[in-house]
């Protein structure tokens, strides 16, 4: 029992030495240490033909198959809710959460290309989802808000979509959800940062 103490003691100091030393909670350090064990049990079940391939490699495939499957689900969901895209779902939801945004910042904040985010947000404006008006301080500037015809259709889809998510990792018990999403929030704030740093430029 003392050296399991002990082994784990060296692993927290280890997990905070990874870290830079940031303030690190028991929680935080409990649920890394789950993923490290789960991914000891997952390596039991990959191939041996693979075990040779960088796992990086490996999760950047995983990742890129799953996003093609989701993709597929998001296609069907775009035909059931009567939109062109699910994207638009995304800038609706987008305009809703920032409070008013330039065009600029529902394309940045849904991290598309400029032109296609462009075209997303006039087939909103077209449909009466979205409308424009002139900014209180800056008369050449133009700003958005949803409407109500697009409220009424961003709450409408919440309830399909919501069902849609919560059918794509049923496979993942309640502990493997919570390991998943702490992985992919570290991997999330990282690119995000890198992503700001490069808006700026």
């Amino acid at each position: 029992m003392q050296n399991e103490l002990v082994e784990l003691v060296n692993l927290f100091h280890q997990y905070q030495q990874e870290n830079n030393h940031t303030k690190i909670s028991i929680a935080d350090f409990c649920k890394h240490y789950l993923a490290s064990e789960k991914m000891r049990e997952i390596e039991k079940f990959i191939p041996e033909h693979k075990k040779d391939i960088v796992l990086e490699s490996q999760i950047a495939r995983a990742a890129g198959r799953l996003s093609k499957f989701v993709e597929l689900e998001l296609k069907n969901l775009a035909i059931t809710i009567e939109m062109d895209t699910v994207e638009e779902i995304w800038y609706l939801g987008a305009s809703l959460e920032l409070k008013n945004p330039t065009k600029s910042d529902i394309i940045h904040h849904c991290i598309s290309e400029f032109s296609s985010g462009i075209g997303v947000i006039n087939r909103l404006i077209n449909k009466k989802y979205l409308e424009e008006y002139p900014d209180e301080f800056d008369k050449r500037a133009k700003r958005l808000r949803i409407t109500t015809k697009g409220k009424e259709k961003l709450f409408n889809v919440y309830p399909i979509l919501e069902n849609l998510v919560c059918d794509i990792y049923s496979p993942l018990t309640d502990d493997e959800k919570e390991i998943f999403y702490q992985i992919l929030g570290k991997l999330e704030k990282h690119h995000q940062q890198k992503y700001n740093t490069s808006k700026q430029k």
